[in-house]
């Protein structure tokens, strides 16, 4: 695979998690530079479709939010809304927190707390945390003013926005290996009903010039009578595929 948009590696060391972004056991974190890509590509898709307003982006895997709040700094200026949910309440409390640090009330608290861990311990790693911080604080003021931040509890496979709306972009990280599973399925590996029951439900959910954009393990294929393929690459161990109602 290639970078279309992210051509240029950067130190993406700010959105390392636990350090600025908050963390805890069983969350997973995801690669900054595809999640940008990703992204990049979706918005690419969507505007070739006619959609050039800003998008509303849903994950109904979010786990701790990482791949939203990271985005949220990085493209918020594109942005309308984040959604976020996921069927297990622990790891959506964390989610919570995450999507909190695009406000500014929230990544000031969380400055404080860097602050005073600072003042009381004196770790080289506070103080770099710190800087990470205010650098996110620069990126926050590109943030599209009035962008809506939502999280709720949900099955993917049964989910209903509270408001019943509608989504413009589904980007997500389906569950797989030993830490996340699919509640679905009952079992570990992200397939098999818990897969179709997904794509099944999510469809109510969409605009109708929408993207979902699907990242799995590789050797999973993503298909479904009611959707169409635009393209799909693979990199490393994982498996990226950008698909539209038929």
């Amino acid at each position: 695979m290639q970078y279309i948009y992210e051509r240029e590696e950067k130190n993406y060391q700010d959105f390392a998690s636990g350090r600025v972004l908050y963390n805890q056991k069983g969350a997973t974190a995801f690669p900054v530079r595809l999640a940008s890509e990703v992204f990049l590509r979706s918005k690419a898709y969507l505007a070739e479709k006619g959609h050039d307003a800003p998008i509303t982006i849903y994950d109904p895997f979010c786990g701790g939010a990482y791949l939203l709040t990271v985005l949220g700094f990085l493209h918020g200026k594109y942005l309308a809304g984040l959604i976020a949910s996921d069927i297990d309440a622990n790891i959506l409390s964390l989610a919570r927190r995450n999507l909190a640090l695009l406000t500014e009330e929230g990544l000031e608290k969380r400055i404080e707390e860097i602050k005073n861990n600072l003042l009381l311990y004196g770790k080289e790693s506070h103080k770099e945390a710190l800087e990470s911080a205010l650098r996110l604080k620069i990126l926050q003021a590109d943030i599209k003013q009035g962008l809506q931040i939502r999280s709720f509890q949900a099955d993917a496979g049964k989910v209903r926005l509270p408001d019943r709306g509608k989504v413009d972009l589904v980007l997500t990280d389906l569950p797989y290996g030993q830490i996340t599973e699919w509640s679905s399925d009952g079992g570990k590996g992200g397939g098999g009903k818990g897969l179709e029951a997904f794509l099944d439900n999510i469809g109510a959910l969409l605009q109708p010039k929408a993207i979902l954009a699907i990242i799995s393990v590789k050797e999973q294929k993503i298909e479904h009578k009611s959707y169409k393929r635009i393209k799909h690459f693979t990199i490393g161990k994982r498996r990226v595929s950008f698909l539209e109602l038929k």
